[in-house]
């Protein structure tokens, strides 16, 4: 056996209870788009926008994302963290923020889910909009060497049970009217943790 765990993503039903969760795993590559809309499609449906100048910011719809234990396989899994490889590849313009807040998300709760919104131009801006979320940065400042620590809020602040999950991590694509129309470059975020 080893530890079996999925990175999931939540959307629609109503705040504090989410509609679906699905495991980002059973798509693509991409696993997940940012676009005008709360699901887990992928497709080319809901784009997102280049504001006109003297325009924008515009955003995406936000999306809670989570660490799911399918099985810890008799380990304790703790220092959950969050990063990239620090190098952007989509190009003027556009920015993947992430919520430096983590919303209650556990075995028993979902208490810190609050459902996307915005229109068919923007999604409503993460930290303005989330209750959950105080300030955001680039995901891309964050990597192997200095990554965003995550919090677990099930019992002892560690995952040891399967369906134990860390808190919701927020991910919003910012996009500036200096961005270019077109279709981005994947992106690769990691998720590490420790065990014993």
């Amino acid at each position: 056996m080893a530890i079996g765990l999925s990175v999931k993503f939540d959307f629609g039903g109503a705040d504090t209870a989410p509609g679906t969760s699905v495991d980002v795993d059973s798509y693509g590559p991409p696993c997940l788009v940012f676009k005008n809309a709360d699901n887990a499609t992928i497709d080319t449906n809901n784009k997102m926008k280049v504001p006109a100048a003297g325009a924008g910011p515009y955003y995406s719809y936000w999306k809670h994302i989570y660490l799911y234990c399918d099985d810890p396989d008799g380990y304790t899994i703790s220092n959950l963290r969050l990063y990239s490889d620090g190098a952007s590849g989509y190009g003027t313009g556009v920015d993947l923020y992430v919520g430096l807040q983590f919303p209650t998300k556990n075995s028993g709760s979902d208490a810190g889910y609050e459902v996307a919104s915005g229109s068919a131009t923007t999604g409503d801006e993460l930290v303005a909009n989330h209750g959950g979320i105080t300030t955001s940065a680039s995901l891309f400042t964050y990597t192997v060497a200095s990554p965003l620590t995550v919090s677990v809020s099930e019992a002892g602040n560690v995952i040891d049970l399967a369906a134990e999950t860390s808190n919701y991590f927020l991910l919003q694509m910012k996009i500036l009217n200096t961005a270019s129309a077109g279709t981005l470059s994947n992106e690769t975020f990691y998720v590490a943790y420790d065990y014993a």
